[in-house]
């Protein structure tokens, strides 16, 4: 039986620099997969590793620095930091506008100057704003005599700081002082290798090696950059400035390895390089199912292994074995044992899928594990507040279910089907701009009233999880009874009011009797608790109708749907489903409030009125909305 989930329908649906991590990071494998800071051998590693008894089967928890992603703290990670900039260094902004002191003056003349007649940004001092532009006339009049400034320098207003050579080209390419970068902050700078030059700015840096050139770097890049050693560390000096790969996610390419940066919340700044990195590409690098990596390369407690962590999964790298990616069910069911320190060691392939490509297989140095295909997990986030009550199994389970009842020979289609078809109607709601920050939808709330038939049913606007996701229910009341239960619906819902913002969660989730009122009955104690409500009549039979009102009562709490054996509106009876993607089971023991509209119909018709608008592997609230089998009013 499956768990009864717990919401009606789920919505469809990251100056001074410090050190930081001197041991968690001191280690990177090279190319060849050996380490570059240390001399193991198989033979060492072998004789180094700890028993498969070590750990047995620890609690699993997601309270680590990884859990936001669903990913439990591996071993070596504890205390681990994936955000080490302030929200200021994630959106860095230069000046609005900037041009250069126009006619500025060759000496400091008192309320003359140009810091006399604009404002100065913030952090810069007069004093300072006036030494600029004196520098500026002596850059603009090499005859003049006071406040030296270089041929070939520039001085940026009010920062009296010159920036000079392939440094200022590249600065002034950016858009100077109107770039991230801003103001400069100091002078240029030699490094300590002796040969490499710097200027610092108030966002970040530019770096300069006759070997690599000029490039930027940004806050949360250098804070990487500088645990691992500046350019004296196995980063060297940076190929590339920031590369922009879109959703606020940045690449910077060194001699020796590579940054990647969220610089959004959830704000992340990692590393990566050598045999994990080219594992990682190989699979498509930040477009495949891991998603970019999240943590830098971490040292196992063996001293054996590394692994860095993705948002999607993890790469592991010994040098007995290579890197291989663990990720998904298998990826938790290992960490549940207790990664590479429990009864499976660590990885040996990756992971391999079986004939009907959903299922897959990974070894381990002592055992095997099993799990699914990344199409089901992609179901899964995909599908609005499944996160933590919609496990792979239930989905892969529906799932060939489905494929059987069709006679689908390829499950794997049906499954690309299903996806396909939650992207789209999560695609239907974005562009009916009806989230809860742009406001709800324009209309009146109100509670379902005065069906024409029993039998008939409604869709309404519903919003949770900050998307709306509409909502189905179907009335069960005689229409013409003239009392408080003529609007009674069965709807299936785990929200104590379906249509509102809360997303509160009700212990008694499920399909239940619900009373509804006119919005001006005087019996009435609690707001209206939907948006927009629209009514449609099933084009069949009253007799028909009647039967799949009688079939929806019967998954209520109210046994048999009898009157008189007394309302129970709060007692629910069939439990919730999460899964929209594959939802049609008339025989099942939980539904979403869609699904139940549907399974009532196709169980009353055997099967005639299919309330399904795309024939798809899930029926969604506007595809019951949309068929063509039933009639608005």
């Amino acid at each position: 039986m499956k768990p009864k989930a717990k919401k009606c329908l789920a919505a469809l649906s990251v100056a001074v620099l410090t050190i930081a991590h001197p041991t968690a990071t001191n280690a990177q494998t090279t190319s060849s997969g050996l380490s570059s800071h240390s001399n193991l051998s198989p033979q060492d590693a072998g004789e180094t590793q700890t028993t498969t008894d070590a750990v047995e089967n620890p609690v699993l928890s997601l309270e680590g620095p990884f859990g936001q992603w669903g990913i439990p703290t591996p071993p070596g990670a504890e205390g681990y930091e994936v955000n080490e900039v302030s929200d200021n260094d994630l959106s860095p902004q230069g000046l609005d506008e900037w041009h250069p002191t126009d006619d500025p003056q060759s000496e400091i003349i008192p309320g003359q100057m140009r810091s006399d007649k604009e404002d100065i940004p913030a952090g810069v001092s007069k004093a300072d704003a006036d030494r600029a532009e004196v520098k500026e006339a002596k850059l603009t009049d090499p005859g003049t005599p006071t406040l030296n400034a270089r041929p070939g320098c520039g001085v940026y207003w009010p920062a009296p700081f010159e920036v000079c050579g392939a440094i200022k080209n590249l600065y002034d390419a950016i858009g100077g002082p109107t770039s991230f970068l801003l103001l400069p902050k100091s002078k240029e700078l030699t490094n300590p290798d002796g040969v490499g030059k710097r200027s610092e700015f108030v966002n970040g840096f530019i770096y300069w090696h006759p070997r690599t050139g000029a490039h930027s770097v940004s806050i949360p890049v250098s804070r990487v950059w500088q645990r691992h050693g500046w350019e004296n560390g196995f980063l060297g000096y940076p190929t590339t400035s920031d590369i922009s790969l879109g959703n606020q996610w940045y690449a910077q390419h060194f001699e020796g390895g590579h940054v990647y940066t969220h610089n959004a919340l959830p704000a992340t700044q990692a590393s990566i390089q050598g045999a994990i990195y080219d594992k990682w590409q190989s699979m498509g690098g930040h477009t495949s199912a891991l998603g970019f990596p999240i943590s830098d390369e971490l040292i196992t407690p063996d001293g054996i292994g590394r692994y860095n962590v993705f948002e999607g999964g993890m790469i592991y790298w010994t040098p007995q074995h290579g890197a291989h990616p663990v990720s998904g069910p298998i990826l938790l069911e290992w960490a549940r044992s207790g990664y590479e320190r429990g009864k499976y060691g660590y990885p040996v392939t990756d992971p391999i899928e079986n004939t009907n490509g959903l299922e897959m297989e990974q070894k381990f140095e002592h055992g095997t594990l099993n799990g699914f295909a990344e199409v089901i997990q992609k179901i899964i986030d995909a599908t609005p507040g499944a996160a933590g009550k919609l496990l792979p199994k239930e989905v892969y389970e529906d799932g060939i279910a489905y494929a059987k009842s069709i006679k689908q020979d390829v499950p794997k289609k049906v499954f690309e089907q299903a996806l396909k078809d939650l992207v789209a109607y999560n695609e239907q709601y974005a562009r009916e701009n009806v989230s809860l920050q742009a406001g709800l939808p324009e209309g009146g709330d109100s509670d379902p009233v005065n069906p024409r038939n029993r039998g008939d049913i409604f869709y309404s606007d519903a919003t949770t999880a900050r998307v709306n996701h509409g909502h189905n229910g179907i009335f069960v009341g005689d229409p013409n009874a003239g009392d408080f239960t003529k609007n009674d619906t069965v709807e299936a819902s785990g929200q104590i009011d379906v249509g509102s913002s809360s997303g509160e969660d009700d212990p008694n989730a499920g399909v239940k009797r619900r009373q509804n009122l006119e919005n001006d009955d005087p019996r009435r104690t609690s707001k209206p608790r939907l948006r927009n409500p629209q009514y449609f009549t099933v084009n069949t039979t009253q007799e028909a109708r009647n039967e799949a009102a009688d079939w929806a009562l019967g998954k209520t709490g109210q046994r048999n749907g009898d009157p008189g054996a007394g309302y129970n509106y709060n007692d629910p009876g069939a439990g919730y489903n999460y899964n929209f993607a594959f939802n049609k089971d008339i025989e099942a023991d939980s539904f979403n409030c869609s699904s139940l509209v549907w399974a009532a119909y196709m169980a009353a018709t055997n099967g005639v009125i299919d309330l399904d608008a795309d024939g798809g592997p899930g029926v969604y609230p506007s595809d019951v909305r949309d068929d063509d089998q039933v009639s608005p009013y």
